[in-house]
């Protein structure tokens, strides 16, 4: 309909005033106002592609940056079973000019020093330790020679193994770093390449480390590794040495099983063709029967006796045929611990949702143990048994999956310790497909 236009007429004392009112179109919206419609929308829906865009983002960091932990945790354990006393690099690493590269923080004339905390620091003072480098023949890999993807994550795995001079110990050069850092990134996202160190700190045995955990740092994040021993020791008399293993599972230098393995190495121990004969005891306990060295077969299981968990002391001795005089060995020590850890308490999950993409975080208060080293996180799919999904140190771990493609799944947390005891676990938490609250 067209406008509407009225012409009236006011008398008010002697003079008439006309007044023409125009009134307002009942055809709609006018022009002006659908285009400021239209803009509002618009500004509205690119704030919401602009979350959406943030939120996807932050998912792939954070499935980025676990399978980075995964892989620095892997690489550790695989190395924690290197003898203390070969630990080197196998080359020596050079300083990059590049920032993104970890050799960024190889420094010294000689490229003798590493910048274990990534800060730049100069100098040879701390954080800056000497490296360890035994080329061609050190079993440490310093980098791998190409990247490796894993889903949409592409990682560049370099190491580092390096001398530390405890203020508590008296000389230098007393324990060992082994460092590892993760150089990642996710292919979805653009973006700089992000990194994430862990290292742990290795002894000879022969030192004890206070029962504390080391802290190294990411980028993004920090992460928690406990220090612990090595099982191989430093040479004993000239003719031979042993070394010890703990029970399956556990880190070096810790056993949950009060039968550990001893390797003898006493192919110098004998002057004339025969027998060489060792024999071992427990924290100055009665010495075991007389064991036949042989050099293909070097190895035998030996009981603990001595009561009560703790360190323990392995003594040993040889001799050379069953007439000869013993001679002792160097001692070897191993932690023995075969208590478990408490079940982790207040255990609960936080679920949100961006899309299709669900990230599930699960969260619960920490166990008790004297040698806890973390947490083992475990999944079932719709089955009766569970499989390990992934361990962390810290009290929290992510799922990140499709929230319209996996059917109900039980999620259960157990804690863990360097000897390789598991707490019980927590009670199962169940997450439907589509849930997002």
């Amino acid at each position: 309909m067209l406008a509407r236009t009225e012409r009236r007429t006011r008398t008010a004392g002697p003079f008439a005033r006309t007044f023409t009112l125009v009134g307002r179109s009942e055809a709609g919206m006018t022009l002006v106002e659908l285009m400021v419609a239209i803009s509002l929308i618009a500004i509205i829906m690119s704030g919401l592609a602009l979350s959406i865009g943030v939120d996807y983002k932050a998912v792939a960091l954070a499935r980025a940056r676990q399978v980075a932990e995964s892989a620095a945790n892997q690489r550790l354990e695989q190395l924690r079973d290197v003898d203390y006393a070969s630990m080197a690099l196998d080359s020596q690493p050079v300083h990059s000019t590049d920032s993104s590269n970890p050799d960024y923080y190889v420094n010294g004339a000689s490229n003798q020093y590493y910048d274990i905390a990534g800060t730049g620091t100069p100098g040879t003072g701390t954080p800056n330790e000497t490296l360890i480098v035994n080329s061609p023949n050190g079993p440490v890999k310093h980098v791998d020679p190409t990247s490796t993807t894993i889903g949409t994550t592409v990682i560049d795995i370099y190491e580092y193994v390096t001398w530390v001079d405890d203020p508590a110990i008296p000389g230098t050069q007393n324990l060992k770093r082994l460092s590892v850092v993760v150089k990642y990134q996710s292919v979805p996202t653009v973006g700089n390449s992000k990194i994430l160190r862990e290292s742990v700190v290795l002894t000879d045995g022969t030192v004890t480390l206070p029962n504390t955990a080391t802290t190294t740092t990411t980028s993004t994040t920090t992460t928690t590794t406990a220090a612990t021993p090595t099982t191989t020791l430093p040479a004993g008399t000239p003719c031979g040495t042993f070394s010890i293993a703990g029970s399956s599972g556990g880190a070096g230098g810790y056993t949950a099983s009060r039968t550990i393995t001893i390797t003898m190495a006493l192919s110098g121990c004998s002057a004339t063709p025969g027998p060489v004969l060792a024999s071992f005891a427990d924290n100055g306990g009665t010495w075991g029967s007389d064991v036949t060295y042989n050099s293909a077969s070097p190895t035998f299981a030996f009981s603990i006796t001595s009561t009560g968990d703790g360190t323990k002391t392995i003594s040993g001795r040889v001799r050379d045929g069953s007439s000869g005089t013993y001679s002792n060995l160097a001692s070897r020590a191993i932690i023995l611990d075969t208590t478990l850890p408490t079940t982790p308490g207040s255990y609960t999950r936080a679920i949100s949702c961006s899309g299709n993409n669900r990230a599930i975080v699960f969260s619960w208060s920490a166990s008790t143990d004297t040698y806890l080293t973390g947490y083992h996180i475990y999944a079932n799919s719709g089955g009766s048994t569970y499989s390990l999904l992934g361990s962390t140190a810290s009290l929290s771990y992510t799922v990140n999956d499709i929230k319209t493609t996996n059917a109900t799944t039980q999620y259960k947390v157990a804690a863990y310790d360097a000897a390789g005891n598991e707490s019980s676990a927590t009670t199962p938490i169940s997450i439907t497909k589509n849930l997002c609250a």
